[in-house]
């Protein structure tokens, strides 16, 4: 009779062991990995630059610290924290560049550039 009470034990302990570990790894895992990126937006030159800037391309990226965000119109520059553990680096550069501005080194999209207002689009140099 011991020997078959053992034998359950020891089922039910197999059972509970991965469960247990897993909990264990949920509660010792990342809860946030919060970094900061600087985002060089050369063409954001007015309001309507930036209102485009942050709420249709970054509006949309998840894992922005909202009261991170840092904007330098005079140098067009926007610094921000984040959690990497939602977002990549990459991600808040495609969605200005989706955008219809170019950033960093990424380009701007052809196509979101040319439906931008007229008041976001950068002035055309005339040459003589």
């Amino acid at each position: 009779m011991v020997g078959c009470f053992d034998r359950v034990i020891t089922m039910k302990l197999q059972k509970l062991l991965p469960l247990g570990v897993a909990l264990l790894l949920a509660v010792s895992c990342r809860q946030q990995d919060l970094r900061e990126i600087t985002l060089h937006v050369p063409d954001m030159h007015n309001e309507a630059c930036v209102q485009i800037v942050m709420q249709q391309a970054l509006g949309r990226v998840p894992g922005i610290q909202p009261r991170s965000i840092a904007l330098d119109p005079q140098q067009r520059i926007i610094r921000l924290t984040y959690d990497s553990l939602l977002s990549a680096d990459k991600n808040f550069e495609y969605a200005i560049s989706r955008a219809g501005f170019a950033v960093n080194d990424i380009p701007a999209d052809e196509k979101a550039r040319a439906a931008l207002p007229p008041e976001a689009r950068k002035p055309e140099v005339k040459t003589p």
